[in-house]
């Protein structure tokens, strides 16, 4: 049976990362998922493997997961011929939901998968002066930065939130972002800047006055030099992937390199760090 979605069918060639909090129900919408035809999608607020096995959801290849609860947790999940691991070896627990995941297959690099629970996160790492989960991120996982990785996941931040509390730093941690030559691809693709009101939203929320609540707060930033690779951006339309809003929801955000160019493009990086 087809699966109604808006997405594009991925053309030949492209190495496709999907982003999408798809909620605890991921058995549910796993067709949705699987027909976007992504090679790595970075899903939070996902249900483990074992839930996916019991619904007979196994189209994919692989599955790094990390969470307190089966229903509940940071998920990245690969399609073949795309594998994806959780780098136990660099997983570093006080950032409980950021999860460091090695991604092999014809385009291979580091991933960095977020789920920013921002103050409601119950493991912390305390810093002085105090920062969010993702800017701590930035300074202990300075290794894997240096390499070539990609940065994705539920930030649940937008400048539009900026305020004096650490928790909501967006605009810090996109500045030490760009200072280590990471971009956001669908910035980078539609020419607008973090926090324009043009942006497209990625989370839908109920509006306790009335209607509706969205913003843009699902990210996948890339280093800088695979932006001549970068082939397209998509962002769902919330009509197509939920039918009303009664609690968060998310729409996919879907970013398409050229898999040759890219991986040209990771081969001189690595070979540069070598040199």
């Amino acid at each position: 049976m087809a699966v109604e979605i808006d997405i594009t069918p991925k053309p030949e060639g492209t190495y496709r990362i999907v982003v999408w909090t798809v909620g605890p129900a991921v058995e549910r919408r796993y067709p949705k998922l699987e027909a976007l035809e992504a090679d790595v999608v970075v899903a939070a607020r996902c249900g483990n493997e074992v839930r996916l096995i019991k619904a007979k959801r196994t189209a994919h290849s692989s599955m790094a997961w990390v969470g307190r609860h089966a229903q509940r947790g940071l998920g990245v999940l690969s399609f073949l011929p795309t594998f994806a691991k959780l780098d136990g070896g660099r997983w570093d627990q006080r950032l409980e939901w950021i999860m460091p995941v090695m991604v092999n297959g014809p385009v291979s690099h580091h991933l960095l998968a977020v789920w920013a629970l921002n103050e409601k996160a119950q493991v912390k790492f305390k810093t002085n002066p105090p920062a969010s989960q993702p800017i701590q991120m930035m300074r202990l996982y300075q290794r894997i930065l240096n390499k070539p990785t990609v940065i994705a996941g539920d930030f649940n931040n937008n400048p539009v939130f900026h305020r004096n509390d650490p928790n909501w730093d967006m605009l810090e941690l996109i500045a030490l972002l760009e200072t280590q030559g990471y971009v956001s691809a669908y910035h980078s693709f539609t020419g607008l800047e973090h926090g324009d009101p043009r942006e497209q939203a990625t989370r839908f929320r109920p509006d306790p006055i009335g209607g509706t609540d969205a913003h843009h707060v699902d990210y996948c930033f890339v280093p800088s030099q695979w932006l001549p690779a970068l082939r397209n951006v998509q962002v769902g339309n919330p009509d197509v992937w939920f039918s009303t809003v009664r609690a968060e929801e998310h729409v996919p955000v879907v970013i398409d390199f050229d898999q040759f160019v890219v991986r040209d493009i990771i081969a001189a990086m690595r070979k540069r760090n070598e040199d």
